[in-house]
């Protein structure tokens, strides 16, 4: 049987104030925010200083599974 699957909507405040929001794939909660800091290492040129991250959504992997991200640009 296969590990249960969770799509993960988090958030990194840094100490500029910028926000970053982050959606990973993983099977459990530690991981997640690992995958994280990865996918938001390979976003930024530089990598910001996190001072938090938050876990804003944690939903089971289906079809049709998603997120609706705020854009205030």
């Amino acid at each position: 049987m296969s590990e249960e699957m969770f799509l993960y909507r988090l958030t990194a405040e840094t100490k500029t104030g910028i926000s970053y929001a982050v959606v990973v794939l993983s099977t459990n909660d530690e991981q997640a925010f690992s995958h994280a800091e990865k996918e938001l290492e390979r976003y930024t040129i530089a990598t910001p200083d996190v001072t938090e991250w938050i876990l804003e959504e944690k939903k089971r992997v289906r079809l049709g599974s998603g997120y609706v991200l705020p854009h205030n640009g």
